[in-house]
């Protein structure tokens, strides 16, 4: 006689060998707790770089936002920023000419005609010839030229250009300038200078707010 199982025998032996469903403990997963462990250490050093870069300046935050609309940017009905300069004419002269001007730096006077003048507006690092940027101020912008600042006050110059640039004052050149001997800061346009003895930002902006494309400017309103 044959002990071979019969077909229904299998079925019967396969269904008492399958797990029911809701009986009997789950199957346990592996735990990845070690997992999680690496990843937030990942995140934690992460993080301690980035702060010890800011804290080195390697990354700068950026400036935090400015109103220049508060109380300290406006200009008084009787107020004057600067001093009004007499007009040294606005005359072309040819690129490389050397020019004398009645103020240092100046605000008015010959200059060179283009393609030397006016330069590009915008922060530069490296001081330009006088004879291209008063180009500049002859289209109404304004010219702000500083020396012997430190490295803060400088950054926190060139946050401010910058800042004004975005904010409807594009025509504005900042440069150093080492002839300038009795101010750290000096903010000029046509017919008007104002000298500081170390950066402040409200004098600055006050002055660029009242005479931004004045009309003292020959060509005022030009790019």
């Amino acid at each position: 006689m044959s002990e071979t199982p019969s077909r229904r025998e299998r079925r019967q032996l396969e269904r008492q060998r399958r797990p029911q469903r809701g009986h009997g403990p789950a199957p346990r997963r592996p735990r990845r707790i070690g997992g999680i462990w690496i990843g937030l250490g990942v995140v934690a050093i992460a993080i301690v770089g980035v702060l010890a870069a800011q804290a080195l300046g390697v990354i700068k935050t950026g400036p935090p936002p400015v109103d220049l609309d508060q109380g300290k940017y406006q200009v008084g009905p009787a107020e004057v920023m600067g001093e009004h300069l007499p007009d040294e004419g606005n005359g072309h002269v040819g690129g490389g000419q050397k020019v004398s001007y009645g103020s240092t730096p100046p605000a008015s006077g010959s200059h060179w005609g283009q393609p030397a003048g006016p330069v590009p507006w915008g922060i530069k690092d490296q001081q330009l010839p006088s004879e291209a940027v008063v180009h500049n101020m002859e289209h109404g912008g304004v010219v702000i030229w500083y020396k012997g600042l430190t490295a803060e006050d400088t950054s926190k110059l060139k946050d401010l250009v910058a800042l004004l640039r975005t904010n409807g004052y594009n025509k504005i050149v900042l440069m150093p300038y080492a002839d300038m001997q009795d101010a750290r800061v000096a903010v000029s346009a046509w017919r008007w200078l104002l000298k500081l003895p170390s950066y402040d930002d409200a004098p600055i902006v006050k002055f660029v707010k009242a005479h931004y494309d004045g009309p003292d400017a020959p060509e005022r309103g030009l790019p």
